[in-house]
């Protein structure tokens, strides 16, 4: 008896899923409450057709409360009908598909049951917004990590990494490198079984997601609505966060598993990449590089259907949205990224001393460890598990280089000893006799005893090495090559900063 109580107190507890029911019915309210001739304002998804039976004397289009990839999801279907006249502004990209706001007055069509706005004005609105009309149902931070470990099942880090993945980056400002919010998680291994395990599961789960959150080479697709007898050509809204996880087994053994098309998104950083590679542990492998979080899994990840999951992904991603509207930036200016700089410093400086010079091997130019851009993958972690606890708390400087040590003490255990010993001797090749080098460094440490900050600017440094001897074009390619090499790093654009040891 006290476990049936039990049962029935959870299922009222339950979280109610946002459906895309309970978006036609509330917008259906919102048309009959407003009176013909009432002034009014919706926001929704344009569809560029003609509804059944339209006059000649004007254009009439379709607005949807349902992105068009909803539409497939709900027998219940309501649109409002939008007439167009030349009287009409319309402002920013529209076209099929495009979450729009329109404004206008309310009227009886012609023709059916249909409802009729006189358009006042139409403009394209960020498709964010859709998924922030209802942000009130968005998941707590316990709700949303208990959905997916409940799901997936594999190295609590791991799990915490995927999760913090999803809610991509926000913006860095004043960083040397124009990313945008995308993140790529990605694990390493050399065996099947590892790796298809770890791709079934992520498939799975972004497999939930709408596809207007799809990274797709293709743009637009057809819909037919059966109910109305009309057919559909949309087009995928702009949103800055996209999913990709690899479509195809076959990509799992590509340098980057991902079709060609999809490299430029993968290198900026305009798309949350999800994926595994079967591949021999290197440290110059190109999608460790430029990955938060390169994980090596030596057990298989596993994974079950979660139905509670699959209903309450609306909910899902309205979380991740309202986060990331909570943050949408984050300067390299802030005190509390001014710490992180100074703790990723000292992280630097504890492993050159652990583990000598096969951890400066792994920072040469391309090297998994790179120190400009380990740390600028590290502050994009930073902001996505900043989106994901709410807000930067000064705990989570800590987790991060937590995550970054186990990344690397993986890295150290798993690169075959004569892989390991050879980025070594390139690495003794590069330090011993370069004399400029040498000297650039000296006139770099005398430029940061005098510097408030113990930041150098980039121009100060370039017309001190001038100053001292060197030709201008030598000047600028020895800033390059010193970043490179993992002797300087750029934590914001014009600034400079050495790696002392």
């Amino acid at each position: 008896m006290e476990e049936d109580i039990l049962r029935v107190l959870k299922a009222l507890k339950r979280r109610e899923p946002l459906t895309p029911g309970k978006r036609v019915r509330d917008f259906q309210l919102r048309v009959q409450r407003v009176k013909n001739g009432e002034p009014a304002e919706f926001e929704g998804f344009l569809l560029l057709r003609k509804p059944p039976n339209a006059p000649d004397d004007a254009v009439y289009y379709i607005l949807s409360p349902l992105q068009p990839s909803d539409l497939q999801k709900t027998s219940i279907t309501s649109y409002l009908i939008l007439r167009i006249t030349e009287d009409s502004r319309i402002s920013g990209n529209v076209r099929s598909g495009s979450y729009v706001r329109v404004l206008g007055f309310m009227d009886s069509y012609p023709y059916g049951t249909l409802r009729m706005l006189r358009v006042s004005e139409l403009r394209s609105e960020d498709y964010s917004k859709y998924w922030l009309q209802y942000d009130e149902m968005a998941l707590s931070k316990r709700e949303f990590e208990n959905l997916f470990m409940d799901t997936i099942y594999a190295n609590y880090d791991f799990e915490k990494a995927f999760l913090y993945s999803l809610f991509a980056s926000p913006k860095i400002v004043g960083s040397n490198r124009e990313w945008g919010e995308g993140v790529t998680f990605s694990a390493f291994k050399n065996r099947d079984r590892i790796v298809l395990s770890i791709w079934e599961a992520v498939k799975y789960i972004t497999g939930l997601f709408p596809r207007e959150l799809h990274l797709r080479k293709e743009k637009k697709w057809h819909f037919v609505d059966e109910y109305l007898d009309l057919d559909f050509v949309v087009y995928l809204s702009e949103t800055p966060v996209r999913y990709y996880s690899p479509f195809s087994k076959a990509v799992l053994k590509n340098e980057i598993p991902a079709p060609k098309w999809a490299f430029r998104y993968f290198k900026s950083k305009n798309a949350v990449f999800l994926t595994p590679k079967k591949a021999k542990i290197l440290p110059n492998d190109p999608l460790a590089y430029l990955s938060e979080v390169p994980f090596i899994l030596n057990e298989p990840v596993g994974y079950e259907r979660n139905r509670e999951l699959e209903q309450l992904i609306p909910n899902v991603i309205t979380t991740i949205f309202k986060e990331r509207a909570k943050m949408a930036s984050m300067s390299m200016g802030d005190r509390a990224l001014q710490r992180f700089r100074e703790r990723f410093e000292d992280w630097i400086i504890r492993n050159k001393r652990e583990y000598g010079e096969k951890f400066d091997a792994l920072r040469l130019s391309g090297m998994i460890f790179e120190t400009n851009t380990r740390f600028l993958l590290s502050t994009n972690l930073l902001g996505s598990m900043a989106r994901f606890e709410g807000g930067l708390k000064r705990s989570i400087i800590s987790d991060v280089l937590i995550i970054n040590q186990e990344i690397l003490d993986m890295w150290m255990n798993e690169i075959p000893p004569d892989i390991l010993m050879k980025a070594v001797k390139n690495y003794e090749r590069y330090i011993s006799g370069d004399r400029r080098a040498n000297i650039a460094l000296s006139i770099f440490m005398d430029l940061e005893a005098t510097s408030a900050d113990g930041s150098v600017s980039r121009e100060e440094f370039h017309n001190a090495l001038v100053k001292y001897g060197f030709r201008e074009n030598d000047a600028a390619k020895i800033i390059e090559r010193l970043m490179r090499e993992g002797y300087l790093y750029e934590p914001f654009a014009g600034k400079l900063r050495m790696i002392k040891y």
